[in-house]
């Protein structure tokens, strides 16, 4: 088992230890020797420096727990000999520097070698302190002096086997502590490494329906160019308006050309973001589903939302959508994200806020931009929301879905990649709500008009 610096460093908790232990070995050598019920031969100063001799090393008893164990013992059995050691908090030290050898000494061998040599050396000081009693056995008979002796003796092999067995323990503890910890981190590594693997899959899906719609627009520059070509001696004026087409789907393209790139080379900064946020874990598993449906047809667009809202009613969820201001016109691409959005969040109003849920879907054309609001509720007589907001499954009270999250993450580099915003976070009287903008295209905001507010119901 590798052992961490930091484990082995002295705690305040340590200090804290050596104090008390210190202070109460001196209060109990003083007390022993006012009421006689120790005889303590040596000067009372020198038991209280015997005291704290014995509690200093247990400071180092995590870096050096042999050695520590190996002073404490020689402190105790030299004061011991020359009765200047109090047999209180005496005896708590000496199980601290025993046991403190099993959960901190890192080879084994050292482990098991240094306690048994050090419980034979108290062994062999027990042994010497009964042949000294023996000698002065005064009125005791020696019946008795023997059951003294095997009262001793037995409670010195508890004394001493506990630390052993109680260290080795601890060992135990520890070793299995440091395994799952090694676990723990070798979890969390892969699971970032699965993130920016599904990160790279989801940007290369969203580049690749971005490449589908610059290829759109190619098509539609050349088609214009040939038109324009045809009926440019014949219809000046057919060919003017051609190549203002041109014109204008050339800037587009060239915009959607740079998010195109941005996509493909900002991966690094956007998975590290992504996979440290906690909005990851918030966003749902929702990708899944709409990567199925992008598979079976071709890019879709604003037209087949009506569809996309009546999929989202057999989940026996009331959908309402409304389309709020003048509807401006937007390229495939800008339709295709909007559509994303819209798809990805109706995907996890499904999954998290449960059948009976009211959703709300409105398309806002602002002057400048088109903002995008996906919101939910929860039924009536739904559970409270949990305390925690780590993940909105946590927040809505029902259990974590399985997968990476990356819903928002994919819906955000949408909106990222044409310029735009994504917002999405629990609302303050419960449910979730999503709220993308987005600019309009450079053809489309050279032709602004003022906002007629209007309201269009599916």
């Amino acid at each position: 088992m590798t052992e961490n610096e930091s484990s082995t460093r002295t705690t305040k908790g340590d200090v804290y230890i050596v104090v008390a232990l210190s202070v109460s070995s001196v209060l109990f050598a003083v007390l022993y020797s006012a009421s006689s019920i120790q005889v303590l031969e040596a000067p009372l100063w020198a038991c209280a420096l015997a005291s704290v001799l014995l509690t200093v090393p247990l400071l180092y008893r995590r870096r050096y727990p042999s050695q520590s164990a190996t002073v404490i013992c020689l402190v105790y059995s030299v004061a011991l000999v020359n009765s200047a050691m109090e047999i209180g908090v005496s005896q708590i030290i000496l199980f601290l520097g025993i046991y403190s050898i099993g959960p901190w000494q890192r080879s084994r061998r050292v482990a098991f070698w240094s306690r048994l040599l050090l419980c034979i050396g108290m062994a062999v000081l027990f042994t010497v302190s009964l042949t000294v009693l023996f000698r002065t056995l005064g009125d005791f008979t020696v019946l008795q002096f023997a059951a003294s002796g095997g009262v001793s003796f037995l409670t010195n092999v508890a004394f001493f086997g506990g630390a052993w067995v109680f260290g080795n323990r601890a060992w135990k503890q520890r070793r299995l502590m440091a395994d799952l910890r090694a676990a723990n981190d070798e979890v969390r590594a892969q699971e970032k490494q699965l993130t920016r693997q599904a990160l790279d899959l989801e940007r290369v899906r969203i580049a690749r329906e971005l490449h589908d719609g610059v290829a759109h627009h190619i098509a539609g520059v050349g088609i214009h160019a040939a038109a324009a070509r045809r009926s440019l001696e014949k219809n000046p004026d057919k060919a003017k308006e051609s190549l203002r087409v041109i014109e204008s789907s050339t800037r587009e393209t060239v915009d959607e050309l740079r998010a195109l790139v941005y996509t493909l080379r900002d991966t690094d900064s956007a998975t590290d973001s992504a996979a440290t946020a906690d909005e990851t874990a918030a966003a749902g598993d929702c990708t899944v589903d709409s990567a199925a449906a992008a598979s079976t047809k071709g890019n879709p667009s604003l037209g087949d939302l009506p569809e996309l809202i009546e999929s989202a009613r057999r989940f026996d969820q009331t959908v309402e959508y409304a389309t709020i201001g003048n509807p401006r016109p937007l390229t495939p691409i800008t339709e295709m994200s909007i559509y994303r959005v819209i798809q990805e969040s109706l995907t996890n109003c499904s999954r998290y806020a449960g059948t009976g849920a009211e959703v709300a879907v409105r398309l806002r054309y602002g002057s400048t931009d088109l903002e995008v609001e996906i919101s939910d509720s929860r039924p009536a007589g739904a559970t409270a929301p949990a305390q925690s907001t780590d993940s909105r499954s946590v927040t809505e009270g029902r259990p974590v879905s399985e997968g990476l999250g990356l819903g928002i993450v994919g819906m955000r580099e949408r909106m990222t990649a044409l310029g735009g915003s994504l917002e999405a976070g629990p609302k303050s009287r419960g449910g979730w709500i999503v709220r993308a903008r987005i600019p309009y295209p450079r053809s489309t905001a050279d032709h602004s008009s003022p906002d007629t507010p209007a309201k269009a119901s599916a």
